[in-house]
């Protein structure tokens, strides 16, 4: 991992010949390589002569969707660019100015994008270096940052992040993580086939540059790497408490401090911040189902999120419940060593096949990414999708499309027919019988769609694989029943079967003013002002808290930055002010749980036709973000300070 600098991207010369510059240029993303050579010759006519590029089919998909005939004049200009830029010794890139990146932008995208995109987008881009980074204005005596300690539960992805931009502040902090080594999900989850089901480029911090990720979807171990080299690179061991969980934390009005309660090795502690931030997510609470007679079995059962590494699988007879996302990932490496896999599916999902989901990024991809100036800061944005991010319309219901409980609008109807054709194309239209347990009939993105290869349908036609459609009755020594009273032996059974998405923050228990508990004052629907804080609770935030689920477009480490900039510019606030504690108002909270829930109405999501985890006990979507990342990205740029009261301490 490349040491961190607040500095734009570097490239390293092209010194290659003619031949090997024509010989890779056809194997690289031509929408994105027209973009470097705009960069490499300052012209925008490079992209307005050039043919209009069209829509994007996939992330990642950097086509244009151009003919042959055209990918290939492309070609010829960008060769003839780049031998030149070569030859005159790669002088420093141009840097567009903002209308021409809008310019770039909405031709990346294969759309007009707004204009308001500019900002959000130079930020990824990062042609200055890192734009979010945290930095005062003046020196703030030290007396003034060691006055507000905070405290990070969870050394994932949002707890490093969070670390990482304290650091930089001068703000004391500590993170109390439960496990042995950073990572969080990337760190639990290790079972067979766990890779990221979004693209690496973009699932990654913006302020690193040049991280060679060898895949498009990278693998567990890569992932779980790259968390880790985070920590040793900016040196945030040091402030980590490993095997120590945090039981709860209760905010003491008298000192308008937090009172976190602690278990570690040497039994039960604890400690007092100023501020308290909770990056545990929403699916790290493995969701095992309450079946008949489960402890009776004899043989090995786990959850994938708890996968018990020393059990021996080749030639075993393995059973696995459930068929969503870290099924897809799953089956098909148990298919190669089982003797015989039984998958038990409750209800068939859809599955997004995608043509680059097992690609290797080496070779062409890899030399582009060092040698041409922004190519790989433009790769990285490709990968986004922008261009559907204000528009979704295949996610919104359409009260006038008629409502036949397979789609929900023709946006929808069209995703329907698309995912369908893929889905008999990888099986083959002749396994009717195969095609009827596996093809969804409730309409696409009611779930989340799970990316994959096609390799879920392989597996399911080998003849050591079997799918149950019948329902798991109970658990017996030897295996256990379906619901049509067959037996099924097996060795090992794997549970499949997600996590406890609305159990936010437990086990742990969080009182604030009054000692009110949080999930007294959630009751059915958790909720957070931005996904991150709670009236009653001051200091108190969440990073990936209710309602910032994205069901469309983006990822999980844009939303972490855009909520650690809004967390990092209240504690500016307070300690410049010499506000002990802030907490949003009443009224603030209410209108925007009420305004995300009209519009979550709108959504598949909300639909009736199955169910799925984004879900509370009564339906109501709690989970999941209605809001474009644009506006998310807006409103989280700086707190509105009119939008909170200040605490004040309470009389002792």
């Amino acid at each position: 991992m490349p040491s961190y600098t607040n500095k734009a991207e570097t490239f390293t010369p092209v010194t290659e010949d003619d031949e090997y510059i024509r010989a890779v240029l056809p194997d690289l993303a031509t929408t994105v390589l027209m973009l470097s050579v705009v960069h490499i010759t300052g012209r925008l006519d490079i992209i307005r002569k050039a043919p209009a590029a069209k829509l994007p089919l996939y992330s990642g998909d950097g086509t244009g969707g151009f003919t042959p005939e055209q990918k290939q004049a492309i070609l010829d200009e960008a060769f003839a660019a780049i031998s030149e830029w070569r030859d005159a010794g790669c002088p420093a890139p141009y840097h567009p100015t903002d209308a021409e990146l809008h310019e770039m932008m909405s031709y990346l995208a294969g759309a007009p994008l707004d204009a308001r995109y500019v900002p959000m987008l130079k930020e990824e881009l990062g042609p200055d270096g890192d734009a979010r980074q945290f930095a005062w204005d003046e020196p703030v005596d030290k007396e003034k940052l060691d006055a507000f300690p905070v405290l990070i539960i969870g050394a994932g992805m949002s707890g490093l992040l969070n670390g990482f931009r304290l650091k930089q502040a001068g703000i004391p902090f500590t993170i109390v993580e439960k496990n042995p080594e950073v990572g969080g999900t990337w760190y639990e989850n290790r079972y067979p086939g766990c890779r990221v089901d979004v693209p690496s480029h973009c699932y990654s911090f913006s302020f690193l540059r040049n991280y060679k990720w060898p895949n498009q979807f990278s693998p567990q171990p890569v992932l779980n790497r790259y968390f880790k080299q985070f920590a040793d690179t900016f040196g945030l061991r040091e402030n980590i408490r490993f095997e120590t969980e945090v039981l709860g934390a209760r905010y003491d009005e008298q000192q308008a401090e937090w009172e976190v309660s602690l278990r570690g090795a040497q039994g039960k502690e604890t400690l007092r911040a100023r501020a308290v931030i909770s990056a545990v997510g929403q699916l790290n609470k493995p969701s095992v189902p309450e079946i008949k007679g489960r402890d009776s079995f004899a043989g090995h059962q786990f959850h994938t999120a708890r996968w018990q590494q020393d059990v021996e699988l080749e030639g075993k007879r393995i059973a696995v419940i459930g068929t969503a996302a870290t099924a897809v990932q799953l089956i098909p490496e148990l298919a190669k060593v089982a003797s015989h896999l039984t998958v038990f599916q409750r209800t068939p999902n859809w599955i997004i096949i995608h043509p680059e989901y097992r690609k290797e990024i080496g070779g062409a991809e890899e030399w582009a990414l060092t040698h041409l100036p922004f190519y790989a800061r433009w790769y990285r944005i490709m990968n986004y999708g922008w261009g559907i991010d204000g528009s979704p319309a295949h996610l919104k219901i359409d009260p006038n499309w008629p409502q036949d409980g397979l789609s929900v609008s023709a946006a929808n109807e069209e995703r329907r027919v698309r995912l369908t054709a893929n889905i008999k194309a990888a099986i083959g239209e002749e396994n009717t019988e195969l095609l009827d347990k596996v093809i969804p009939k409730y309409p696409p993105f009611v779930k989340r769609p799970n990316p994959g290869d096609g390799g879920y349908y392989r597996a399911l036609q080998q003849d050591n694989v079997e799918l149950v459609t019948d329902g798991v009755e109970e658990i017996v020594s030897k295996g256990l029943i379906d619901s049509s009273g067959r037996e099924h032996e097996f060795d090992i059974i794997v549970y499949a079967t997600g996590f406890k998405a609305m159990d936010f923050l437990a086990p742990m228990e969080i009182r604030g003013v009054g000692g009110v508990n949080i999930k007294d004052y959630w009751g059915e629907d958790p909720g957070a002002y931005l996904g991150m804080t709670v009236p009653g609770f001051p200091n108190f935030y969440m990073m990936y808290g209710p309602g910032t689920n994205l069901g469309f477009n983006g990822n999980l480490i844009f939303n972490s930055e855009c909520q650690t900039r809004y967390i990092m510019e209240s504690f500016r606030h307070q300690i410049l002010n010499d506000l002990p504690a802030i907490q949003v108002k009443e009224s603030v909270y209410k209108d925007y749980s009420q305004r995300m829930e009209e519009a979550l109405e709108g959504f598949t999501w909300s639909h009736g036709s199955t169910g799925n985890w984004y879900k509370n006990s009564r339906g109501k979507v709690i989970a999941n973000s209605p809001w474009s990342l644009l506006d998310y990205w807006d409103w989280t740029r700086k707190p509105d300070f009119s939008e909170f009261d200040v605490v004040s301490l309470a009389a002792g």
